[in-house]
């Protein structure tokens, strides 16, 4: 008799030490549940935020460049590894959301300017990945319901505009030249910031005719509608888009500067 309760004993203490290892486990997998759970929550919070900054374009996480023809315009993916940098790093975060901003800018800038030469993109995709670097792809089309005559005015009015600058430029280089013949390495830069100074040709003009005429190479050689640009084109293109932003702010916060305003 004695055996058998020694016996029932240990079997009570082994089915005991069973059930608490087996409540621990479950502990465990449930906390660890609810952490996961909790962490895609705030990714997903942090993402719809991100967004909400930039709706121009749509963003989704991705690991390279799409380059499928499948419709979709005007859609960017993010590295997971930059998100969860900025996620973790706040100083990251200001600076890859400005550069998200800049991603914007660029593709409403591209857009107007395909659409200014007849162009509309039927597919439109981009990539930023994990260092920040910025690529896109995308397939266009001519619009058949854009008059010729009106894409041909609107193109020689561009190359006009071009030649005018150019030609203003040349005129002050003649004239910085005669003044300063001791110092012939600096006449390029002078002539910039003259140029700069009396408006013949400022630092939108510059960025932008150095973004159209990248953008009107591409076009010019496209192949079965497709368009690539690297990160070092989009740089180009951010410039011209940010410069026009700038411009186009400094222009609206003088309106009213005047009004004596009494109330």
């Amino acid at each position: 008799m004695a055996i058998s309760r020694v016996g029932s004993y240990a079997n009570s203490y082994e089915n005991l030490y069973t059930s608490n290892q087996t409540k621990k486990s479950e502990t465990s997998e449930t906390s660890e549940a609810k952490a996961e759970a909790t962490k895609k929550s705030n990714n997903e919070e942090y993402f719809k935020n991100l967004q909400k900054q930039v709706p121009y374009i749509k963003l989704q996480t991705g690991y390279g460049l799409n380059t499928n023809n499948n419709g979709k315009v005007n859609v960017v993916d993010v590295n997971p590894k930059l998100l969860e940098k900025m996620q973790n790093d706040p100083k990251a975060a200001k600076e890859y959301t400005q550069r998200l901003r800049d991603v914007e800018a660029a593709t409403k800038w591209v857009d107007n300017f395909e659409k200014s030469m007849g162009y509309t993109a039927i597919c439109r995709h981009g990539y930023v990945d994990e260092n920040g670097n910025f690529s896109s792809f995308a397939v266009v089309v001519r619009k058949d319901e854009l008059n010729e005559k009106l894409r041909k005015e609107a193109q020689e009015n561009t190359e006009k505009q071009i030649e005018k600058t150019r030609e203003n430029a040349r005129k002050k280089a003649e004239q910085i030249a005669e003044k300063l013949e001791e110092k012939a390495e600096e006449v390029e830069e002078a002539e910039e910031k003259i140029a700069i100074s009396e408006g013949t040709q400022d630092e939108n003009n510059m960025a932008k005719d150095r973004a159209e005429k990248l953008l009107s190479e591409r076009l010019r050689n496209v192949a079965d509608g497709e368009v690539y640009l690297d990160n070092k084109d989009m740089q180009v293109i951010i410039e011209a888009a940010k410069n026009e932003e700038k411009a186009a702010t400094k222009q609206f916060s003088g309106v009213g500067d005047n009004l004596d305003l009494k109330i």
